[in-house]
């Protein structure tokens, strides 16, 4: 039997981890097929010997960004505060498939940048991305899953850290 697999409308919330006290808050719901996690492979190095052959071979770290898009409307504010694109506190970010029991993937701490666009096919466009730092322990992206539904929240809700526990599928 196959197992579901996580495609479909996410829900993103987001936590500063520069404010005092702050809480996780929903994010709207991205513009469709905008919120990717993209990598880049750590750098090779490579040791060869005569002939060309690799006696050695030794990745540094991937790098990661998370990325997504945010229609503007008369009503919506923007999620982050900046400063032409600038966004100076740190964050951490979580994705949740449509489908819950899917793992998605967690940054436990982030720089985050925006940029602004306009057309007449979409209107006012924010795309954020997520540029993943070290953790204090671990994986700069884990895949995680909480047992709070976020579809059942409204953008802009606070949601108190008890509601977001995080359970790790790789740990």
């Amino acid at each position: 039997m196959s197992k579901p697999i996580g495609w479909g409308k996410c829900n993103i919330i987001i936590k500063d981890l520069d404010k005092s006290g702050a809480k996780w808050t929903k994010l709207p719901t991205p513009k469709e097929n905008t919120t990717k996690l993209s990598i880049t492979k750590g750098d090779k190095k490579e040791a060869t010997i005569e002939g060309g052959e690799y006696e050695d071979v030794k990745y540094s770290a991937n790098k990661y960004e998370l990325a997504y898009s945010i229609r503007r409307n008369s009503a919506r504010k923007k999620p982050f505060t900046d400063k032409n694109g600038i966004i100076e506190h740190r964050y951490a970010v979580f994705v949740q498939p449509e489908n819950i029991k899917v793992p998605g993937p967690r940054m436990e701490i982030s720089v985050v940048s925006l940029e602004e666009a306009f057309d007449t096919e979409d209107g006012g466009l924010l795309t954020y991305t997520h540029d993943a730092l070290k953790a204090d322990s671990g994986n700069m992206v884990k895949w995680c899953t909480i047992q709070t539904d976020l579809s059942t929240k409204n953008e802009g809700d606070a949601i108190e850290d008890a509601d977001v526990t995080f359970t790790d599928i790789d740990a």
